[in-house]
């Protein structure tokens, strides 16, 4: 399976407005929704957040079909959240989350110049939490939802 990301454009509201509309994906992010999300709300969050400069927000592609999202946010003083949800079902379990987080990881350390990449994730979400440790994310606060922090100097994505 080949995976890259690439930044997201309009067009993607018209596949990841029913990945908002589906409680499964979502289950375990900090977005619950108590509404449908409309095709034209879809297409206003996108190009409200792909105008947004603290921000870096990608499409994951795998053998060119768009399956999920991953995200730099809140990008300041070297430091941003990362975020990642793999909308196409049956893609889940399949080892694309990790490439595609090493490939933004990277790109937030090498291009972005971070020295620090931190998360937010729900104790029970077990996989998530399997995949950020394998990726070098370690707990800094263990509330309802663990904060996990990357620092660069302790990512080495060739010893993956």
């Amino acid at each position: 399976m080949e995976v890259f990301i690439r930044p997201l454009i309009e067009q993607d509201a018209y596949t990841s407005v029913k990945w908002r509309n589906d409680s499964e994906v979502f289950k375990y992010t900090g977005n619950t929704y108590d509404h449908e999300i409309t095709i034209e709300s879809e297409i206003s969050w996108i190009k409200r957040v792909i105008s947004n400069t603290k921000d870096y927000r990608c499409a994951i592609i795998v053998d060119g079909v768009y399956v999920g999202n991953i995200y730099l946010t809140d990008i300041e003083n070297r430091t941003a959240q990362y975020h990642i949800f793999i909308g196409e079902k049956s893609f889940w379990g399949k080892g694309i989350a990790k490439q595609a987080s090493l490939l933004i990881i990277k790109h937030g350390f090498e291009k972005l110049g971070l020295s620090r990449i931190m998360l937010r994730v729900r104790r029970e979400n077990l996989s998530a939490l399997a995949l950020y440790k394998s990726l070098g994310f370690e707990a800094t606060d263990e509330t309802d939802m663990l904060t996990m922090s990357l620092q660069r100097e302790s990512f080495h994505p060739y010893l993956l």
